[in-house]
């Protein structure tokens, strides 16, 4: 049985929805008002504890008053306590009511309720929450929270889930991706529901892979992934654009219904982004050459020049590119739709740094000064994970420096995978770095060049360089 997802906005105040089925709800609207509620188990026996878990926290900055949690369970169900941390617990006819006559601004109250199923069967808690806000406008969020009661012992797993944030910082409408992962950890089989969570001030511009598609429901993104066989795990990829500088807040969440999670504590995970805007300081980039096709690697490259013209050094600076139609093929990531690259090095006042931008497909096009734009960044991160570090899985055919100085690292190639470069300026690799951005292999056989920036932090000119390759999953 597949369970139904509930979610209520009255007067426009306040909202419940449902973030994993059977598991956890959570109710949200009125600004810095938390309202969780929580069963201990999503699947039990006929006659086994089961414990509700309410917890308030009052973040409005207002001081709340007459607050009223009901709890409405069927007569098949044995009521066996219930408690308040403050307020007054009654029992009216098998509703449970916690009355709190106020909530002071910065304090949480938990109430907690304890029954005995004594039926096989869904079991529903009907929960209501009111209090009076503003003057004196009363709401009526609504929700149900659903048990699986059974004779027979259920099936027992252990479901996890975790975020992968994003390396490089985040500047204010960056896009930007970040993933979501969820394991069963067995020993049944389990048919998992997953819920991402995105706060206010965050753009969804799309997941992959694309199916199942999710049901949206307000800021959750709710998705049935089907069976998952003891060990197996699923992988989603979110991309979203944050369009307000501070901290965003990424939360999921997973469970099953009809599945005994042998331990709730990692169904729910959460993980804080902290976004920025630009650095201060004053930089120029402007083109300094002509276009030119590189019959090497098929692209059309740009030279450009960037400059510090402020007072101050910076740690780093990104170049965001403007009104193009070409793809620009070295790009790292996105801003507002427009592509950018790194400098990965800091420029003091005056000082200068040439970069090369690169294009696809190979092809003259027009382009001014006007296009390109240039900002202070934190030094980004290009540290690579230590297995890439410490050794590769490709070996390169020949790795030899050409005539205008560029070094060249040819190696083979599966048609359309994706490749990342590491670099050092020692044999021990113990300063390695990624050379941004990994590459799709175009045919059985690849040559990179190292030009320097933006790819590496320098040209490869006066210095040793030494390379690995790696074949990305």
């Amino acid at each position: 049985m597949k369970l139904a997802r509930h979610f209520y906005r009255l007067a426009g105040v306040i909202s419940f929805w449902l973030l994993v089925s059977g598991l956890r709800v959570e109710a949200q609207g009125l600004p810095g008002l938390q309202i969780q509620v929580a069963p201990s188990a999503s699947a039990l026996l006929v006659s086994n504890s089961l414990t509700y878990t309410i917890n308030l926290t009052n973040l409005t900055g207002l001081n709340l008053v007459n607050i009223l949690v009901s709890n409405a369970l069927p007569s098949s169900v044995q009521i066996t306590s219930y408690t308040a941390t403050q307020g007054v617990a009654t029992n009216y006819s098998g509703v449970i009511q916690f009355y709190l006559s106020s909530l002071v601004n910065g304090t949480a109250a938990q109430l907690t309720l304890n029954v005995e199923p004594t039926v096989a069967g869904l079991l529903t808690n009907t929960v209501t929450f009111s209090t009076v806000y503003g003057l004196g406008l009363t709401n009526f969020p609504v929700t149900n929270l659903v048990v699986q009661v059974t004779n027979a012992p259920p099936p027992q797993a252990d479901l996890s889930v975790a975020i992968t944030g994003p390396v490089q910082v985040v500047i204010t409408n960056d896009w930007i991706t970040y993933g979501v992962s969820v394991t069963n950890g067995g020993p049944a089989s389990a048919n998992a529901s997953l819920t991402n969570t995105l706060p206010s001030g965050v753009l969804f511009l799309g997941v992959f892979p694309a199916n199942p598609a999710p049901t949206i429901i307000a800021s959750n993104y709710i998705f049935d992934l089907g069976t998952l066989a003891s060990g197996a795990y699923t992988n989603l990829q979110f991309t979203i654009q944050p369009t307000n500088s501070g901290i965003v807040t990424l939360s999921a969440s997973v469970g099953a219904l009809g599945v005994l999670d042998t331990s709730l504590a990692n169904n729910l995970v959460s993980t804080n982004l902290v976004v920025t805007n630009y650095s201060p300081g004053t930089l120029v980039a402007v083109t300094n050459f002509g276009q030119t096709i590189n019959l090497q690697n098929g692209l059309t490259e740009q030279s450009i020049w960037l400059t510090n013209t402020g007072a101050a050094s910076v740690a780093a600076a990104r170049i965001v590119v403007t009104g193009v139609t070409n793809k620009l093929f070295n790009a790292v990531g996105t801003n507002n739709g427009n592509p950018f690259v790194y400098f990965s090095a800091p420029l003091n006042p005056g000082q200068n740094a040439g970069l090369r931008l690169q294009y696809s497909p190979r092809t003259l096009f027009p382009f001014t000064n006007g296009q390109l734009h240039a900002f202070p960044v934190p030094l980004p991160n290009w540290k690579p994970p230590k297995v890439l570090s410490t050794r590769t899985n490709i070996n390169p055919t020949r790795i030899a420096k050409l005539a205008g100085g560029n070094m060249v690292v040819e190696f083979p190639a599966t048609n359309g995978a994706t490749y990342t470069i590491v670099y050092s300026d020692n044999v021990l690799f113990s300063n390695a770095q990624i050379a941004p951005p990994a590459m799709v292999a175009p045919a059985n056989r690849v040559l990179w060049l190292d030009y320097g920036p933006p790819a590496t932090v320098s040209l490869p000119t006066n210095t040793a360089r030494f390379y690995r390759v790696f074949q990305n999953p």
